[in-house]
């Protein structure tokens, strides 16, 4: 059984952005080339995995620059550009409107703007110019999201620094990506993001990374030292996408922490290619971890729930 999809975890790829990772990254950022990537190339794949509507944000690395006027009006520009290039298609795919993050009263109006050019959320990386999320500085920026009940996607991206002369051959998103995301949900449980914030809904993506499998130890830490994050809690709080490669084993452990209500279908386009997309697509949908009707909520209510697609459109 092929089952209808919405899909929350893919990229746009504007011209702006491209641009500016070119410029400052070279063809391969994170060691990996650039896809080609078009609405049309997207709307290919949705057909072929039977995905009624597509999400999609940006992937690392994200569009930060030190001058905070130019970043500002280089996310200005990618956020326009996402806008016209997905504003026919309404009912078929949405996006998630970038923040020049750190700039925390740049951010504050991109937000408002962001939502006029009709936008569902945005897109944060794990880290962005070496600032954290959970860093204090972006508390501004989170008080507003939460004011919005915003749909907030966390995207890993290279660490902001990498051991060198170890594991060189594989590629930043092979393994400091998941690196990158477990240490930043550990890091905005214990500054109280999830607490404070309650009411932003975050994805995070690839199951998680190893949040679960470090959730136990972590909080055994958190008591010793009396430290006040409650990772167990934090985990059930928030969303997660199953793009990648997690079943068998991340999904596993993954269900006996987080509700099924807050798990989504992720495919990862275009930097995961259309094969591997069918395959992991494939094995999620014959995985015995799961009901059929939780894999209807997987697949497709949970994400109409959210609230960024039904039936009808948007």
């Amino acid at each position: 059984m092929s089952y209808k999809k919405i899909d929350l975890h893919t990229h746009y790829l504007t011209k702006p952005y491209t641009d500016f990772a070119f410029e400052n990254f070279g063809p391969c950022p994170d060691g990996m080339p650039t896809p080609e990537w078009s609405v049309e190339k997207l709307l290919e794949m949705m057909k072929i995995n039977n995905i009624e509507y597509s999400l999609s944000g940006l992937s690392s690395p994200y569009p930060y620059l030190e001058d905070k006027a130019a970043a500002a009006r280089l996310v200005s520009e990618n956020n326009m550009a996402a806008a016209s290039l997905f504003s026919p298609y309404k009912n078929e795919l949405g996006f998630l409107a970038a923040l020049p993050i750190p700039y925390a009263d740049e951010s504050l109006d991109a937000i408002d703007q962001a939502y006029a050019l009709g936008a569902k959320g945005f897109p944060l990386c794990t880290n962005i110019g070496g600032i954290y999320l959970g860093d204090p500085l972006l508390d501004p920026v989170m008080k507003k999201l939460n004011e919005k009940k915003a749909i907030v996607h966390i995207h890993p991206a290279a660490p902001s620094s990498v051991p060198q002369g170890v594991c060189e051959d594989l590629p930043i998103p092979a393994f400091e990506f998941f690196y990158d995301t477990t240490r930043t949900f550990v890091n905005m449980s214990m500054k109280g993001i999830f607490k404070n914030f309650p009411e932003i809904r975050f994805i995070f993506s690839h199951a998680g990374a190893m949040v679960p499998f470090i959730a136990e130890r972590v909080n055994g830490i958190f008591n010793m030292r009396g430290i006040g994050g409650d990772i167990m809690k934090d985990i059930a709080h928030v969303y997660f996408d199953l793009a990648g490669f997690c079943e068998k084993y991340q999904l596993r452990m993954l269900l006996d922490m987080a509700p099924i209500s807050h798990l989504f279908y992720g495919s990862d386009f275009p930097f995961t290619p259309q094969p591997v997309i069918a395959k992991t697509s494939e094995e999620l949908e014959g995985t015995d971890k799961l009901t059929e009707a939780e894999k209807l909520q997987i697949f497709k209510t949970n994400a109409k729930k959210l609230g960024v697609y039904n039936d009808t459109g948007i």
